[in-house]
């Protein structure tokens, strides 16, 4: 595969693109002002786009006179479904969450939150324990906690020597026998 660089104002976008990309161009235009543009533009021998009509315009607006691209020389059919193809593949991954939230938390750069409009990133990072935040505990702290914790506490009706406990992080149920934990001296009582 060769990488040629072919001036911008030789290419020329897919009159019919059935890929409505408009709003992915912000964030396009961040990550290549941000870490270069790394991926070439895919064009036929007309000079014609395949794949890359998102950076190709992500490119403009950044008024970017040259673009690194790959010329293929293949029938006009076989372009028609590479591009329709190589749109539709990336629609099948998805988020590891359990991957992707540690991966995210070791970054030191605010301007994620342009590539995941649809989350909160701020809010996910600290209800799954990622609080940017930290501060050192107090008994106060810890005392309004163990108000809260205790607010979860329920008697089961069914099992009178179980309580019920609420994760006050996930919500997920668990049953202790109240034996157990009677006797357990609190984190607040521990601390001082």
């Amino acid at each position: 595969m060769k990488v040629q660089t072919i001036k911008i104002t030789d290419i020329k976008p897919y009159w019919r693109n059935p890929r409505s990309n408009d709003s992915a161009v912000e964030a396009v235009k961040q990550s290549i002002s941000s870490y270069g543009f790394n991926s070439p533009l895919i064009l036929d021998t007309d000079k014609v786009i395949i794949a890359g009509h998102t950076r190709y315009k992500a490119l403009l607006q950044l008024e970017h006179k040259a673009v690194p691209c790959v010329v293929l020389d293949i029938d006009k059919s076989k372009a028609k479904e590479y591009r329709i193809a190589d749109n539709k593949t990336s629609e099948f991954a998805i988020w590891d969450m359990e991957k992707l939230i540690p991966e995210l938390r070791e970054l030191d750069n605010e301007d994620f939150q342009t590539f995941f409009p649809d989350l909160d990133l701020d809010n996910l990072l600290k209800e799954t324990g990622g609080a940017v935040d930290f501060t050192d505990p107090t008994t106060e702290n810890i005392n309004n906690l163990n108000d809260k914790m205790n607010g979860k506490f329920e008697e089961d009706d069914r099992n009178v020597g179980y309580v019920e406990i609420a994760c006050p992080h996930c919500e997920e149920l668990h049953y202790l026998n109240k034996a157990d934990i009677d006797g357990l001296p609190t984190v607040a009582k521990d601390r001082e």
